[in-house]
């Protein structure tokens, strides 16, 4: 892999997160990129490795997005459990 993208995300629903992402993990979007991901008490952690700009491109913006709705949904879960 030629780059390499390492970013944390400080947010009180990192497990969840991680586990509403986890099955997204299992099967690689392009064989041209790895995505990781962990969850522990300083955030949600992501590592994208790509071959390529392009692909670092669009997985980049296909996680963020993945993980912009996952914490949403999170906070709305938390909202109208209280």
């Amino acid at each position: 892999m030629k780059l390499r993208l390492e970013s944390v995300f400080e947010t009180v629903h990192a497990d969840a997160v991680l586990r509403s992402l986890e099955p997204e993990l299992e099967t690689p979007v392009t064989e041209r990129s790895r995505m990781e991901m962990r969850a522990d008490g300083s955030g949600l952690h992501l590592v994208i490795n790509a071959d390529d700009i392009i692909s670092m491109r669009s997985s980049l913006n296909t996680w963020l997005r993945l993980v912009q709705v996952a914490c949403e949904v999170a906070s709305l879960q938390e909202e109208l459990a209280d």
